[in-house]
């Protein structure tokens, strides 16, 4: 049974490991769980994640949620892990094209990799220069704009000016709380 694309030049890492990557799609919100069923069955996997920030009740509060939702990458060798992997709980199927599963590039892999650290969260903070236009998302403050004026710690705290009545007030917000206007 031949399931590889044979429109993408793409090869296993060495002759000794025929297993490549592949995008698994789960069942909505069973990311997780289907990491942890492929983890048992010792098959490789990849879930990206990503830090957000929710203002509730009048606090800030950090999310951890998946960088794709619904989605996780795992190393396989379709050989012994395909039929594996399509039964596994909370699996909806491996992504391919009309030909089967279609692998991935490891390189594809590799970039993602190095922009998460060793919990899988992936680092994608805005990068903001003074004067940039903001617009508050959240708080007491939402929906109203300003310039972006620095960062003022390491912990995500930044300073604004917001156009109050005319007046430039500086504001310390959490950088989850502003994002940039186009």
């Amino acid at each position: 049974m031949n399931v590889m694309n044979t429109d993408y030049e793409i090869s296993a890492p060495n002759d000794c490991d025929p297993r490549l990557w592949y995008v698994v799609q789960t069942k909505p919100a069973d990311e997780r769980r289907v990491e942890t069923n492929l983890l048992n069955q010792e098959i490789e996997i990849f879930l990206p994640l990503n830090e957000t920030y929710q203002f509730t009740q009048g606090k800030m509060a950090r999310r951890i949620k998946p960088l794709f939702p619904s989605y996780l990458f795992a190393k396989l060798d379709l050989q012994f892990h395909f039929y594996k992997v399509k039964y596994t709980r909370g699996v909806n199927k491996i992504l391919g094209n009309g030909n089967g599963p279609t692998p991935i590039s490891g390189k594809v892999i590799e970039g993602i990799k190095v922009r998460t650290g060793k919990d899988n969260v992936a680092r994608l903070e805005e990068e903001w220069k003074e004067g940039d236009p903001v617009k508050v998302t959240s708080g007491p403050f939402k929906e109203l704009t300003g310039i972006f004026q620095k960062r003022m710690s390491d912990q995500g705290r930044v300073r604004i000016l917001l156009s109050l009545i005319g007046v430039d007030v500086p504001v310390q917000l959490s950088q989850w709380q502003i994002r940039k206007v186009a």
